[in-house]
């Protein structure tokens, strides 16, 4: 399954290395946001999500992949984002092998982006279990 993006214009003009951005959770129906980009058809890789607390958690056993809930990017500049919660900066990447020819900024070409994603646990548990966002399973 691939990526569904919808794109709202006029953009605001800011730095591209002054922005990331902040992760809104969509649950029930879509509508199209005045800002930001709604994204559906994610899959979570070596963790679950938690519907009702909107974190990461363990995965359920044999379950190889979980769908990701519809999320809304907003761009927000860096000094105005909310880093007081402990988050997960976690890749996305096109497909489950994480594995690309390495292009001239340095990652591979099968990597999209790095979201933060809420967690009750430190940083280096998902990274250890190999966490990730994927765009299509196996």
């Amino acid at each position: 399954m691939k990526v569904r993006l919808s794109i709202l214009f006029p953009r605001k003009l800011m730095l591209i290395n002054d922005i990331k951005f902040q992760l809104k959770k969509i649950y029930g129906n879509l509508e199209r946001p005045e800002e930001g980009v709604l994204i559906h058809g994610l899959y979570l890789d070596a963790a679950g999500w938690d519907l009702n607390g909107g974190l990461l958690t363990d995965p359920i056993p044999g379950e190889m992949n979980q769908a990701f809930p519809a999320i809304h990017l907003l761009p927000k500049e860096i000094s105005l984002m909310d880093d007081n919660s402990r988050k997960y900066i976690c890749p996305l990447y096109k497909t489950p092998q994480r594995a690309g020819v390495l292009s001239t900024t340095g990652h591979s070409t099968n990597f999209i982006m790095a979201l933060r994603l809420p967690t009750n646990r430190p940083e280096s548990y998902w990274i250890l279990q190999g966490t990730a966002l994927i765009t299509q399973t196996a």
